[in-house]
């Protein structure tokens, strides 16, 4: 499967993102004769400091962007996250669609970990979608639900053969998303694509550096990563990435992992 992550500069006009992701996306498919999937970051528009006015209603003009691109270049896009009203919601949602080539819409997925200020803002998802793709299945993890070994280990355990994470994560975050993509991508025995922003808002520095993990075809164990890392700044990666290896190596890592039910915990005292 060819993968790839477009990380653009985040300008303070809507209009100039929707035309950087354009200008790097021809330029990606100039490149690249057939891409299988393209990844968004979890933002990739300018947030503005009255958080409702960065609300749009469910399906809005962000979502529509990606649709018309999605089909005019007959690709298939991850929106990264878009922020939304739906009529029957008490608070917005956080979520990343699925668009086929066709630039019709395929599904979604709702942020389940909110992280800091969203608690308070918008409602966290519940549910864990499996979306297929040829023959193969991937799941959406928006960010910070790559924190938590459960949303991955749920993925991957209920058939999941990549992981897409759209993130937003600031300079003083970098070290840690590294170790925590790594870890995840090792103790799943799963490839992973995360797309990082890229820009600067609220004081705050978004360094792009998306990853794609993948695996090294015969190292079983120990198991070898392959990484490849995007820029410090607008652009993209890609890579062709092997899912059939890494379903041979899940398979023995799951057969070899013990239910935390039968393991007894003794506390000792002195």
């Amino acid at each position: 499967m060819i993968i790839a992550c477009i990380q653009p500069k985040i300008h303070q006009s809507i209009k100039k993102c929707y035309s950087e992701i354009e200008y790097l996306l021809k330029m990606l498919i100039d490149q690249v004769a057939k891409i299988d999937i393209i990844c968004l970051p979890e933002r990739w528009v300018p947030l503005l400091n009255d958080i409702s006015q960065n609300i749009q209603k469910e399906r809005g003009e962000n979502y529509s962007f990606i649709k018309t691109i999605a089909g005019e270049y007959q690709i298939n896009i991850i929106s990264g996250a878009i922020w939304e009203k739906r009529k029957n919601s008490r608070k917005p949602t956080i979520t990343s669609y699925f668009i086929n080539e066709k630039g019709e819409e395929v599904g979604r997925q709702d942020k389940i970990h909110l992280y800091s200020y969203e608690k308070g803002q918008f409602e966290p998802g519940n549910e864990l979608n499996l979306f297929s793709f040829n023959e193969y299945f991937f799941a959406i993890l928006i960010c910070f639900d790559m924190a938590f070994f459960e949303t991955p280990r749920l993925a991957a355990e209920n058939g999941a053969d990549v992981l897409f994470s759209p993130t937003q994560i600031r300079e003083e975050g970098m070290y840690n998303w590294k170790i925590y993509l790594q870890a995840r991508a090792l103790e799943n025995r799963i490839p992973i694509i995360a797309c990082n922003s890229v820009g600067s808002f609220n004081k705050r520095r978004f360094l792009g550096n998306s990853k794609i993990i993948s695996f090294v075809k015969n190292f079983i164990s120990p198991s070898k990563l392959k990484i490849v890392e995007g820029p410090k700044d607008s652009g993209y990666i890609f890579d062709d990435i092997d899912l059939k290896f890494p379903k041979k190596i899940r398979k023995i890592r799951f057969n070899e992992k013990i239910e935390k039910n039968n393991i007894k915990i003794n506390v000792i005292n002195k």
